[in-house]
């Protein structure tokens, strides 16, 4: 709890993520980004299995939609690395007047921004899935998910941008609460307007996700009106031209490389997409892509983004706070829980890979494709761990644009020619596609290591 005592400062009592056990911080911003992460993978499941239940084209247009998706909300991605390296250490710093208008303009930038992805994403986003070498089926449907699915994105850029704020001023319970409402909205939603007595097919599930993401988006302003932050909610001398547009080049300068880095895995696997066009059976193995992705992001993945939001957020209120050996200590000791979580998860995925899969879809041919994933991918889950650890504790600090370079270099002009090479050239087929990513996942994984070691990032200015 802060109370505010002048305009600039306020007064702190005792807090866990910058006094005590680092353990304890750990403990504090972990459970519930846990907790928050696994009602993400519910909801991510339950697109999955539903469009399982409505044919193998559905799960190729969601795995497609997925990824076009997840790119058009890329600025929302920037503007909320940029909030919480911001708000994490003005509140570390105990500089409440500085917490709150980042936090103001972060907000303002959401909605603006929301407003862009949606228009330029349904401008785009049918001659993108037609691009991606999706057939013409899978490219009819999902155009009829995606013209409901972009919408959402106006709610959830407020809506991410509204968490980080929570985030990064050490209370993760809130973005938990409002994740277990979406996804309990999401569920239902999806099987009482696809499978259900409405039955709008594949378009339902993008419904689904525009509720939800609608209700998400208000109960946060709601709760954030009530908070200690209620203030960034008043737009009150907001609008000066070179106010503006000082916050907007400081929330970028540390967003935009971490979009980039985003971009350099999502770009990534659309060109993964269409070098599996090149494969023998283009749309079994764009649809075993879309269930072996989603499927590793829910056990694998939403884990981990978890612990990397949690560190993003110790490293960057001790750095404030003026405890950079704190920092580092918090940065290693989550990076190893991750990456002993995920080596569970890799014996889980290599030993039961096909039981999985056939959870996942009716399809041999999928079911196959998606085993081989499973089992390829599985090898790489610890170094996934640090690579997204690691570069997360040190987006807290600020420091985005070497993580930026790395990514860009190994994800994109490395892992690409090297899934060409072994899926078409050697013609090993999807397993090609799959080993390549493997391997670059480890290269990364090796890199960010390297880099949080030297200690360069704690000195990064915000």
């Amino acid at each position: 709890m802060v109370v505010a005592v002048d305009d600039k400062k306020a007064e702190r009592a005792d807090d866990v993520i910058i006094r005590g056990s680092t353990w304890a911080a750990i403990w504090h911003m972990s459970w519930p980004l846990l907790l928050n992460m696994c009602t993400i993978s519910i909801a991510s499941f339950a697109d999955v299995w539903v469009a399982g239940k409505l044919g193998s084209d559905t799960q190729a247009a969601i795995g497609i939609c997925g990824q076009i998706g997840f790119f058009m909300i890329m600025l929302a991605v920037a503007l909320s690395a940029g909030t919480t390296a911001l708000v994490s250490r003005f509140w570390g710093a105990g500089d409440f007047k500085g917490a709150v208008e980042a936090a103001r303009y972060s907000l303002i930038f959401a909605f603006i921004f929301g407003i862009i992805s949606s228009v330029i994403g349904l401008l785009v986003a049918r001659p993108l899935v037609r691009m991606l070498g999706a057939a013409p089926d899978v490219e009819a449907q999902g155009w009829q998910y995606l013209k409901l699915d972009l919408l959402s994105h106006i709610p959830f850029t407020v809506l991410w941008v509204a968490n980080s704020i929570f985030r990064a001023k050490g209370d993760a319970r809130v973005p938990m609460v409002t994740w277990i409402l979406m996804t309990t909205l999401i569920c239902s939603l999806d099987i009482g307007l696809c499978l259900g007595p409405i039955k709008l097919g594949i378009a339902g599930i993008g419904l689904a996700w525009l509720i939800a993401g609608t209700v998400g988006m208000l109960f946060s302003i709601f709760v954030l009106s009530r908070s200690e932050l209620k203030e960034c909610l008043s737009l009150k001398g907001t609008l000066a031209k070179e106010k503006s547009k000082e916050w907007l080049m400081r929330l970028l300068r540390i967003g935009i490389p971490a979009c980039i880095q985003d971009l350099s895995w999502v770009g990534g696997n659309f060109l993964l997409l269409i070098i599996l066009a090149h494969t023998h059976d283009p749309t079994s193995a764009q649809a075993a892509w879309g269930v072996g992705l989603r499927v590793e992001e829910m056990i694998g993945g939403m884990p981990i983004y978890a612990l990397s939001m949690a560190v993003s957020t110790i490293v960057g209120q001790n750095l404030g706070a003026k405890q950079p050996e704190r920092a580092v200590r918090a940065g290693w000791q989550v990076a190893g829980l991750g990456a002993g979580f995920n080596l569970v998860v890799a014996i889980a995925l290599f030993v039961f890979a096909r039981e999985i899969a056939c959870v996942m879809s009716s399809d041999p041919k999928v079911i196959g494709y998606t085993s081989d994933y499973f089992r390829w991918v599985g090898l790489c889950q610890p170094f996934v761990a640090l690579w997204l650890i690691l570069f997360g504790a040190m987006q807290g600090a600020g420091y985005t644009r070497w993580p930026m370079i790395a990514s860009t270099i190994i994800l994109t002009f490395f892992r690409l020619p090297l899934a060409w090479f072994l899926s078409v050239t050697l013609n090993w087929g999807p397993s090609g596609t799959w080993a390549g990513v493997s391997i670059s996942v480890f290269i990364v994984g090796l890199l960010a290591i390297w880099r949080f070691k030297s200690g360069v990032w704690k000195d990064q200015k915000v």
